[in-house]
């Protein structure tokens, strides 16, 4: 059974449409900004709560992949069958509650706990946001929308390190805050709870957000009608784990910036969290935004010419791979600046290709768990393996924190070579499952 084409199907007005990709991109934002001030205070946590370097990759990575992880297909499963809006509403909610609770934490063990709340809370935002906006657009035209969604990563991540930045610079001063209730808590903590703050507000806009219908929902020819995700995925084995290599690596890759990138410039450079937070935070806002811009207009360009998206890591991975190496040898701040600004650039070139092009081989009621698996691999690859393995590499192979440059390079530069190889290997599989599957419009 061969699905219609996507100009046979009533899409929801454009104006509206956007809408409600601009109240989802709050959203990611906010999930973003909870989920990387971590990373910005890495130096004060550690202190406070008296752990390494390897109990903070745990807080980073493990804590939050933990649930994040677990309830991913579940959750998967249910943004398949029930209404998508509210998933995302629950979620805003709980995250935005526990990372409250990060602020409010007195020992590695209640941090841990607060980072499991934050990582459940997140588990369904990305699965729902993409099966939404793929029900609201074209798939000529969807990956534009994508990529402004995406743009979350990087407005998110950035915020969290200018907010953070300008926190800690303004309460530099003064070693506690007197809030009430709460009383007085060290400067650090402030910063949780500002990033809590706007996931509320944006829990109220998703109120005006409707769920609309379900488009492509028929399965692609030569699926024999099957659409359980076990059956799906293993008459389709070699394109999709392909897909899943080339972008849950691609995730790796950003996710470890994410997690240590602050700490690198902080012992590599000497900066303070403040420094570091108003220097890096505008270069992630702008050059991610650039990428992800950038891999929503050429992915359509591609589609419209008859490709396919999953072109766009031939390109992205090697801008990775000559990040990473120049920002990892830089002698100078400025260099290790556009090193950072090159990587940046390169993964929001292909973490936005990931999901439009997952969409364009999966049925509708698939997507949400397809996506869900993406993320969970994401996670325990970029949330999970990333973080720590920087860190033990850093404590156990060079034994000095200020080899975290040399750490960077020895796990990074094989995960790009890697992805690359899979990614060529894959093309002609790919594009034959794209034609056979989804015919042109």
């Amino acid at each position: 059974m061969r699905n219609g084409s996507s100009t046979s199907i009533v899409y929801p007005n454009a104006t509206y449409a956007w809408y409600v990709v601009f109240v989802l991109l709050l959203a990611g934002i906010t999930s973003y900004l909870d989920r990387y001030l971590l990373a910005l205070l890495v130096g004060p946590v550690r202190a406070y709560l008296k752990i390494s370097d390897t109990q903070v990759s745990l807080l980073q990575g493990l804590a939050f992949a933990l649930f994040y992880v677990a309830a991913g297909l579940p959750f998967g499963r249910l943004i398949d069958r029930t209404n998508r809006r509210n998933v995302i509403l629950i979620g805003v909610l709980v995250w935005s509650v526990f990372t409250v609770g990060c602020g409010l934490a007195e020992t590695f063990a209640q941090m841990f706990i607060a980072r499991l709340g934050v990582g459940i809370g997140e588990a369904c935002l990305g699965p729902a946001a993409f099966s939404l906006i793929a029900d609201y657009f074209r798939r000529e035209r969807r990956g534009r929308a994508m990529s402004v969604y995406n743009l979350s990563n990087y407005l998110g991540g950035g915020a969290s390190l200018l907010i953070g930045g300008f926190i800690l610079k303004g309460l530099t001063a003064t070693a506690t805050l007197a809030l009430p209730i709460v009383g007085a808590i060290p400067a650090w903590k402030v910063a949780f709870f500002v990033a809590a703050a706007p996931g509320f507000v944006v829990a109220f806009l998703l109120l005006t957000v409707k769920e609309t219908s379900r488009k492509e929902v028929a399965p692609p020819a030569g699926s024999g009608g099957a659409v359980r995700l076990g059956a799906y995925l293993q008459r389709y084995a070699a394109v999709y784990s392909a897909l899943y290599t080339v972008f849950t690596l691609n995730a790796f890759v950003g996710l470890t910036f994410a997690s240590w990138g602050p700490t690198f410039f902080a012992r590599r450079f000497g900066l303070s969290p403040a420094e570091v937070g108003l220097l890096t935070g505008p270069i992630g806002i702008l050059f991610g935004t650039a990428g992800s811009l950038s891999s929503g207009v050429l992915g359509d360009w591609l589609v419209g010419k008859g490709s396919t998206r999953f072109r766009i890591p031939l390109i992205s991975w090697p801008i990775m791979l000559a990040g990473v190496i120049c920002l990892c040898l830089a002698a100078n701040l400025p260099l290790a600046l556009a090193g950072e600004a090159i990587v940046l650039f390169g993964s929001g070139l292909g973490l936005v290709a990931g999901p439009p092009t997952f969409q364009d081989v999966t049925p509708n009621q698939l997507r949400g768990q397809v996506q869900a698996l993406y993320f969970m691999l994401s996670g325990v690859l970029g949330l999970g393996v990333a973080p720590t393995a920087i860190a033990l590499v850093t404590d156990f192979v060079f034994g000095s924190d200020d080899a975290i440059r040399y750490s960077l390079l020895v796990v990074l530069v094989p995960v790009a070579l890697l992805a690359f190889v899979v990614c060529v290997l894959s093309q002609s599989r790919y594009a034959g499952l794209r034609n056979e599957a989804w015919p042109a419009s």
